[in-house]
């Protein structure tokens, strides 16, 4: 499994939020059932989102 990471980072999680949203309706667009993505915190307090690229 490998992650891909969202080229920008968000000052706010909701924002976050919303494109972690927009990525998992791709991935169901795209075909993957059960898309696996995340939302975490770098250490200067931004957020990002990354992915998982299966398909099932």
């Amino acid at each position: 499994m490998s992650w891909v990471y969202e080229a920008r980072l968000y000052d706010s999680r909701s924002v976050a939020n919303y494109v972690a949203m927009c990525v998992r309706d791709d991935q169901i667009l795209r075909g993957c059932h059960q898309p696996l993505v995340q939302i975490y915190r770098t250490r200067k307090g931004n957020y990002g989102v990354r992915y998982t690229t299966e398909l099932a």
